[in-house]
């Protein structure tokens, strides 16, 4: 006996699904587009969508039309790797990572970053902005910022808008002939804001999960003591990150820094900032 109509229709969109030409968090086209396209009635589209939800394979946001379920499966995340680490990691997991090219641009350093550096504020820096993604999700937003005199000193890959394979950090202390000196940690729960509610796709600004917001400082060896020598803003997705680190830390622990006065507005009720700074072994 031939399937019924809605039955095929539902065949047909679980293998989009399966096969990720629907990506996970996906929309799935309007009703009236599902009529034109399998020549069906408005009945026979929503029973198959019905028969898709119970298998919860497709959900609905209200205002917004079907989606595919988002079937979230956590990735630990070390806080000392670089890009390239972080790709062979998540590879050697089973995991799929991407990364869109970076994008690249010249913009004066905020309060923020100024302070980390130990550079005045509006200080011109280079700016390097990628999308990442895991196993087709979105996996975090990544800005890199440096100094462009470190640029001018010799570090000329950071102006271009290519990956650069080794990790920035790998390669300014080759190009720039430095030896590492340490990174102090940052990290920050906070409410997403309306560009990253877009880019993970979150269900909406009142449902949205938080994000951590993790700042990493990477420092060089300098003749009066470590010098900061860029700064790497990583903001994760709080449904599908966790974190952990590999370093082994002296008996006393790692130095605890006090949290910044002026991002105290900024953290959700019941989360609080934590920073610190870890020596290179």
């Amino acid at each position: 006996m031939a399937a019924a109509a809605y039955a095929r229709i539902a065949s047909d969109l679980r293998g989009k699904i399966s096969s990720r030409d629907i990506k996970p968090g996906g929309h799935l086209p309007t009703e009236l587009e599902l009529r034109d396209q399998y020549h069906a009635s408005r009945n026979t589209v929503l029973d198959a969508i019905k028969m898709l939800k119970d298998e919860g394979l497709v959900e609905t946001r209200p205002g917004q039309g079907w989606f595919a379920t988002v079937r979230i499966v956590p990735f630990v995340n070390s806080i000392d790797w670089e890009d390239s680490a972080a790709i062979a990691e998540a590879t050697a997991r089973g995991r799929k990572p991407q990364a869109a090219a970076p994008d690249v641009s010249r913009k004066a350093a905020p309060p923020e970053v100024a302070d980390r550096l130990r550079v005045p504020v509006g200080t011109q820096m280079v700016v390097r902005r990628q999308e990442w993604f895991l196993d087709d999700m979105p996996w975090k937003l990544q800005t890199i910022w440096c100094p462009v005199a470190r640029a001018d000193e010799g570090a000329h890959r950071l102006l271009v808008a290519a990956d650069i394979a080794e990790g920035v950090g790998t390669y300014l202390y080759t190009a720039l002939h430095l030896s590492p000196a340490g990174d102090s940690f940052y990290f920050l729960p906070r409410k997403p804001y309306l560009e990253e509610i877009q880019f993970f796709g979150f269900p909406g600004e009142s449902d949205a999960p938080y994000v951590i917001e993790l700042f990493r400082t990477a420092s060089a060896s300098a003749g009066s003591g470590p010098h900061p020598l860029y700064v790497v803003v990583g903001v994760y997705a709080g449904d599908r990150n966790r974190f952990e680190s590999f370093r082994s830390m002296p008996a006393s622990g790692p130095q605890l820094l006090p949290a910044r006065p002026a991002d105290a507005d900024q953290r959700p009720s019941g989360l609080g900032a934590r920073a610190w700074r870890v020596e290179p072994e």
